[in-house]
C-alpha cells in the first residue's frame, strides 16, 4: 500500500520531451481508473483486495486526497518559496482516519480527476526554471518540481498495479 514517498533517488533534469510525456501520462490516470472501475458492479466498489490493500472506494478517496494535500500543496510551496520544507503524508493514516468507505466513490473519483486536470494543467504551462525549483521532502530529501511529477506518476503506477489485481479478484 503506497509506498512511493518512502525512499525517492535525487532526481536529474528531464528534457522537455521526457517532461511532457511525464505530463500526458499523469493525465491519463483519471481516465486509466475510471476504466478499470467501469468493468466492476458498484456492489463491490467496497470490498478490499485479498492482501488487505485498498478497496476501489478507498482508491478513489486516497488518490483525491493525495493529489490535494500533498502533490498540490508540495507543487504550489515549492513554486512559491525558496526551498520549502515538504511534509510526508501518511495515506494509510488518512484512510483509517477519513472512513472512506462512509464517503461517496463518484464525489471522490470526480474530485481526484478535477484536481489532477488542474494539476497536469499548471505543470504543463510551468517554465524549465520553475520545474527545476526545488523543496526538501521529509524522508526523501531535495526534490524538484520535475521529480515531483516523476513521484506523482511512480504512485499512479503503484495504484493502477493494484487496482488491476483488485479488478481481477472482483471480476471473478
Amino acid at each position: 500500500m503506497c509506498t512511493t514517498n518512502r525512499s525517492w533517488p535525487m532526481d536529474e533534469s528531464a528534457g522537455e520531451d521526457a517532461f511532457a510525456a511525464n505530463v500526458a501520462e499523469l493525465a491519463a490516470m483519471p481516465p486509466r481508473f475510471a476504466a478499470l472501475v467501469a468493468g466492476i458492479a458498484p456492489a463491490r466498489w467496497k470490498t478490499r483486495a485479498k492482501d488487505g490493500n485498498f478497496s476501489l472506494q478507498e482508491h478513489a478517496c486516497h488518490l483525491r486526497d493525495i493529489e490535494i494535500e500533498a502533490y498540490r500543496v508540495r507543487l504550489e510551496r515549492m513554486l512559491a518559496e525558496a526551498t520549502p520544507a515538504l511534509a510526508d503524508v501518511d495515506g494509510g493514516k488518512l484512510a483509517r482516519e477519513r472512513d472512506y468507505h462512509r464517503q461517496d466513490f463518484a464525489t471522490a473519483q470526480a474530485a481526484f480527476a478535477a484536481v489532477r486536470v488542474d494539476m497536469v494543467r499548471r505543470l504543463a504551462s510551468l517554465s524549465l526554471e520553475q520545474r527545476r525549483r526545488t523543496g526538501v521532502m521529509e524522508g526523501v530529501g531535495e526534490i524538484t518540481v520535475e521529480g515531483l511529477a516523476r513521484m506523482m506518476l511512480a504512485h499512479d503506477a503503484e495504484h493502477l498495479a493494484d487496482l488491476a489485481q483488485l479488478g481481477r479478484e472482483l471480476a471473478r
